[in-house]
């Protein structure tokens, strides 16, 4: 699989996605602005960016996965995706924008843990 392999889920799809009952993980693997940050996508579940490989295998098989991140491109999430579908996940997506689309947009989100 390569990087135009990944599915690039825009924020209303994935907002339609979750609305609709759909079988999606959003997971965070912002890096940047993790610190900061107070909020997250709603339900989302988090991996770090730094250590993701040791926590890969914990993600959820049943779901697809639409990892977001912080950086230009989707850089960070693309490679944790690339990543995943290479530790066999076979459905796997980024979102395109990031957590910053998701919040422009006005959908849901909550305190992180």
């Amino acid at each position: 699989m390569a990087w135009d392999d990944i599915a690039q889920w825009q924020p209303q799809d994935l907002f339609a996605s979750l609305r609709m009952g759909d079988k999606v993980q959003p997971v965070d693997c912002r890096d940047l602005t993790w610190r900061e940050a107070e909020t997250k996508v709603k339900n989302a579940i988090r991996l770090d960016p730094i250590g993701f490989t040791s926590e890969i295998g914990t993600l959820p098989r049943e779901k697809e996965l639409i990892f977001y991140c912080d950086r230009v491109g989707e850089a960070t999430s693309m490679t944790i995706a690339l990543t995943a579908f290479d530790n066999g996940y076979s459905r796997v997506g980024v979102l395109v924008g990031g957590f910053d689309a998701w919040a422009a947009a006005g959908y849901p989100v909550e305190p992180k843990e």
